[in-house]
């Protein structure tokens, strides 16, 4: 399995459920390494896809640079500003950028949603990866309500149904098929215990090895 994904380098992008200690930033880094794969993985909590054409900067919620398995380190010492995507691009040369992003476009609070904005949040990223190298979307996980993120279950099928057909070019991963929504424990609603982010992380790793060994094999 360690030459699964040998010679693959993997960018990976997200909002916080890839910024701190025991989410996503915690489990994907060592399964997709575990396979062969060398991973940098940017976090930004918060963040908007868009944010990544010219590079995010600090809102005072966290961030994460973090090089393979390399420790955690503390969110609010990330180094701001983070480069843009064309720089990670270009200095990184993946063989496919890997962005984790549902929660903080899907509008949880809003009646109807807001499909030009979201478009407006999506597009330009997926043209920016995709004019460059491959591009997967890894799409939202259930949680349970709070007020606080107004998110329910049929507001994260909402946008996760959008998500599927408008994402293209990039390969969509359907972040609610891995597991029940009752199976997803929160610690607030929104963001997952250790457990559940484990489970969600090796559901996408399991999703997403069709078209990085594809990648590998081309």
């Amino acid at each position: 399995m360690k030459t699964l994904l040998a010679g693959v380098t993997l960018l990976i992008l997200g909002d916080s459920h890839v910024t701190f200690q025991d989410s996503l930033l915690s489990v994907l880094p060592e399964s997709y390494e575990k396979l062969g794969a060398k991973v940098v993985t940017y976090g930004v909590c918060s963040s908007a896809p868009n944010e990544w054409l010219k590079g995010p900067e600090d809102d005072g919620c966290g961030g994460a640079l973090r090089m393979g398995t390399e420790p955690v380190k503390d969110p609010f010492a990330a180094p701001f500003p983070f480069p843009d995507i064309n720089s990670l691009i270009a200095k990184w040369n993946p063989t496919a950028v890997i962005v984790v992003y549902g929660d903080t476009i899907g509008s949880y609070g809003a009646d109807t949603l807001p499909g030009e904005w979201i478009d407006a949040q999506i597009g330009p990223l997926t043209a920016a990866i995709s004019s460059k190298t491959s591009c997967i979307w890894v799409g939202p996980t259930w949680g349970t309500f709070n007020p606080r993120y107004g998110k329910t279950e049929e507001k994260t099928r909402r946008i996760a149904a959008y998500l599927s057909t408008h994402t293209r070019p990039c390969t969509y991963i359907d972040g609610t098929s891995f597991m029940q929504s009752s199976a997803v424990k929160t610690v607030d609603g929104l963001h997952l215990t250790p457990e559940s982010y484990k489970a969600w992380g090796a559901g996408i790793v399991n999703a997403t090895l069709p078209a990085l060994t594809t990648e590998n094999k081309g």
